[in-house]
């Protein structure tokens, strides 16, 4: 993407696992604001989203921009 793009770079997302061994993605943006996207463990069709994002308030304790969650219900919302 070395030349003028019309695309905006919100920011990066590091890789993470669940407490049950699943994986997610998570990243904070200049916002305030972390975004979590986790595996959709509820897919009951091909028509459902394979994943799902989550935006949350960022904590002030996370930790190379991971965030510490246990699982997609652990999403404080």
């Amino acid at each position: 993407m070395g030349e003028k793009s019309s695309m905006i770079k919100l920011g990066g997302l590091w890789k993470g696992k669940t407490s049950k061994g699943g994986d997610y993605l998570s990243g904070s943006f200049t916002y305030g604001s972390t975004l979590l996207i986790f595996e959709n463990s509820y897919k009951d069709n091909d028509k459902d989203p394979d994943y799902i994002a989550y935006l949350a308030p960022k904590d002030k304790q996370e930790n190379n921009n991971k965030a510490e969650v246990e699982s997609e219900e652990d999403v404080p919302f």
